[in-house]
C-alpha cells in the first residue's frame, strides 16, 4: 500500500517538475530571441504570437491539474484496493455473538445518554472477561459485538459470566435500566485476511443464532411441538459448536431444529443452561454428530 502511494505521488511530482522545466525553457527561448533581435538593429520586424500551448502559465496549470487527477486515481484506487480481501489463512474458530434486546426502545425511554453508558460498561465487562480467555478478534456491532475466540469453551464462558453479571449486578451497569442480551455461538471455518479480519459463514450463522424466535423452529418427526423459547439473556448454539463443548462439562439441552437465513436444510439449535435456576427437561438429549448439517439426538430417561 505505501509503495503504490508514493510511485503515485513521485510520478505527479515529476510531471509537476517536468512540465515547469518545460515552460521554463520555452520562455527562455523567446526572450533570448527578442533580445538577438533588438541587438541587430532592426526596426521592424513581424512579432509571431506564441502558442497558448507553450504559455509558460498553461504549462504550470496543466502540471498542478495533471498532479491533482493523479492524486484523485490514487484515492479512488487505494479504497479499492481497502475493500478487497486478500486471504492469508482459514481457521477453525468459535464466533461470540452479543447483542442487547430493544436497544433502540432503551435509548427512547430512558434516554440515550444512560443507555449509551450503560451499554458501555456492559461492553467494558465483556471485554475483561474475553481478553482472558485468547480473545482473537472483536467488533463492535453498535448494539453489540462480535467476538472470535479459539476455542467454543472459552467463547461459552465468556458469555456465560456476563449474564450471571447481568443478573447479580444489574445496578452496576445502571439503576433503573433493565439491560438484558442475547447470544449466538458458532463453529466452523473462518476465513483470516491479511488485515486480520474474519470472514466466513461460521460468522453469518452467529448472527443467526443470536436472532431466531420462534417462528424460525420447524416441527420434526419425533420432536414435540415448541411453544415458546426464552426471548432474552440465553445462549444459543450450533451443532458444530454444542459438538465442541461436549466434554466440557458445560449443562446443555436441545432445543430444536430451525431454518435460517442463507443457510440450507434444517439446523439443530442447543441452549447453554447456564442459570442454577434453570432446570434440563425431563428428558435429557444426548447427541452425537452424523454429518457437518444434521445432529441424531438420542432420547434416554434422566
Amino acid at each position: 500500500m505505501h509503495v503504490r502511494q508514493t510511485t503515485f505521488l513521485i510520478v505527479a511530482v515529476l510531471t509537476l517538475v517536468l512540465l515547469a522545466s518545460l515552460a521554463s525553457v520555452v520562455s527562455n527561448e523567446h526572450t533570448h530571441m527578442r533580445m538577438v533581435e533588438g541587438a541587430s538593429g532592426a526596426t521592424e520586424h513581424t512579432v509571431v504570437s506564441t502558442p497558448f500551448y507553450t504559455e509558460h502559465t498553461f504549462l504550470v496549470l496543466a502540471g498542478f491539474a495533471t498532479a491533482v487527477v493523479g492524486f484523485i486515481a490514487f484515492r479512488t484506487a487505494r479504497r479499492r484496493w481497502g475493500r478487497k480481501v486478500r486471504p492469508s489463512a482459514f481457521v477453525n474458530e468459535a464466533v461470540l455473538v452479543l447483542d442487547v434486546v430493544n436497544s433502540t426502545h432503551l435509548a427512547t425511554h430512558y434516554g440515550t445518554g444512560l443507555a449509551m453508558r450503560a451499554m458501555t460498561r456492559l461492553e467494558e465487562r465483556t471485554l475483561a472477561a474475553a481478553e482472558t480467555r485468547g480473545l482473537a478478534f472483536v467488533k463492535n456491532t453498535g448494539d453489540g459485538s462480535l467476538m472470535v475466540f479459539p476455542a467454543v469453551v472459552a467463547a461459552v464462558e465468556t458469555a456465560i459470566d456476563l449474564l450471571k453479571e447481568l443478573r447479580d449486578q444489574q445496578p452496576y451497569f445502571s439503576p433503573g435500566l433493565p439491560l438484558a442480551v442475547r447470544a449466538g455461538i458458532s463453529y466452523g471455518e473462518i476465513l483470516l485476511d491479511s488485515r486480520g479480519a474474519r470472514h466466513g459463514a461460521a460468522i453469518n450463522k452467529a448472527f443467526r443464532l443470536e436472532g431466531l424466535t420462534l417462528k424460525n423452529f420447524a416441527r420434526v418427526e419425533g420432536e414435540s411441538e415448541l411453544d415458546k423459547i426464552p426471548d432474552r439473556n440465553r445462549i444459543f448454539l450450533d451443532e458444530n459448536a454444542a459438538h465442541e463443548l461436549r466434554s466440557s462439562g458445560i449443562p446443555l439441552r436441545s432445543v430444536g431444529f430451525c431454518r435460517m437465513k442463507g443457510f440450507s436444510g434444517l439446523h439443530q439449535v442447543f441452549e447453554v443452561l447456564w442459570d442454577k435456576h434453570a432446570q434440563p427437561p425431563k428428558k435429557l438429549n444426548r447427541f452425537r454428530v452424523t454429518s457437518e448439517s444434521i445432529i441424531d439426538v438420542e432420547r434416554g430417561t434422566k
